[in-house]
């Protein structure tokens, strides 16, 4: 159950980061066209592609720890059929 409470909050923690990140980036990149400035507006939209690139990151993390899951499941899985063997030997 602690497992579940961790994956929630990093969840909600990145969904948190990128909408923060997209706001900012909106806000500035609308407000450097509004007020005519360049350097506002190429800043905005990087912030907002970099809230793309947060929820991009989290995913690959989630497949790496889904990957890393797996192979520890295989590994117990070999160390007990190890055992079983030596036992019964």
């Amino acid at each position: 159950m602690g497992g579940d409470r961790t994956g929630l909050a990093n969840r909600t923690l990145s969904f948190v980061a990128a909408a923060f990140l997209a706001f900012d980036g909106a806000a500035l990149f609308v407000g450097g066209l509004w007020l005519r400035r360049p350097t506002l507006a190429i800043i905005g939209a990087g912030l907002f592609a970099s809230s793309g690139l947060v929820l991009f990151y989290w995913r690959r993390h989630q497949r790496q720890l889904a990957e890393i899951v797996a192979a520890r499941r295989a590994v117990a899985a070999e160390a007990r059929a190890l055992r079983d063997l030596i036992q019964r030997n």
